[in-house]
């Protein structure tokens, strides 16, 4: 399995609202993606979530299969004519050898047994093609919010797995056995609401498995903190999210049992 237990509960939780608060990636990051690509005819979003990623991918390759080891995700996410869904873990999967242009895996790389992955991604990504994998964990708004969202940081800090320092690590240390890619650093740029960013917070893992433990209004004055140093009546402030990004290429030489 791609997930412990508690990891796939706390992202089955109010799984409407964690699609309705996840922020957009940047096009410029497809945009430089899809031309390393070595053809448009299939790719494969790994871990898919609320299909944000696959809905995007639909609209410039041929076919998109989304997976996800979580039912209640999948259950919510956005649909597309491209796209076909299905429920099953990263680390043992149904396609064929050699058969994706690219393999794009947002926000969940780190919660993937490694071990197992690696060698499933080898096999069904096609000579040439290539696999992303990109995630994000702080946002920055102004001095002031960011101060105040430091309470709430801490509140949940005892509640992050583990396997997160991967992403914040720029995944140094995740074991991909492809070549890598120098890649360019892309933000997350949004123009969100109080509400908008509260319900980001609200619906982290961490946050979600912390007001599971110590109960539903724990986060509640750290809320009221960000509140008042949000101002502007809760209208919209821009933030942004900087991308943690691995991406490499497979090679196009035959691929022996003991290279790896």
């Amino acid at each position: 399995m791609s997930m412990t237990t508690s990891s796939v509960a706390s992202f089955g939780l109010y799984s409407d609202l964690y699609a309705r608060f996840r922020p957009s990636y940047p096009e410029a990051l497809y945009d430089w993606l899809l031309p390393l690509c070595p053809g448009r005819q299939r790719a494969w979003d790994c871990a898919t979530g609320n299909g944000q990623t696959a809905v995007r991918l639909g609209e410039s390759f041929a076919r998109v299969d989304a997976t996800d080891i979580n039912f209640n995700q999948l259950s919510v996410a956005e649909r597309h004519k491209q796209v076909y869904y299905r429920e099953c873990p990263a680390e043992v999967t149904p396609f064929d050898d050699d058969c994706f242009d690219l393999i794009c895996v947002s926000q969940a790389l780190h919660w993937f047994h490694l071990p197992s992955f690696w060698p499933e991604a080898l096999r069904v990504l096609k000579p040439g093609g290539i696999f992303a994998a990109w995630g994000y964990h702080h946002c920055e708004v102004s001095p002031e919010v960011d101060k105040a969202c430091s309470v709430l940081w801490s509140i949940i800090e005892p509640f992050w797995s583990s396997r997160c320092q991967l992403l914040w690590d720029d995944f140094r240390g995740s074991g991909c056995p492809l070549p890598l890619l120098k890649a360019p650093s892309f933000t997350i740029h949004e123009e969100w609401t109080l509400e908008r960013f509260l319900g980001f917070l609200n619906t982290t893992s961490a946050s979600k498995l912390c007001k599971q433990a110590l109960g539903e209004s724990i986060l509640d004055d750290a809320c009221l903190r960000i509140s008042r140093a949000w101002g502007h009546g809760g209208g919209t402030r821009h933030v942004a999210l900087p991308l943690h990004l691995l991406v490499a290429r497979k090679d196009t030489a035959p691929v022996f049992a003991g290279r790896y």
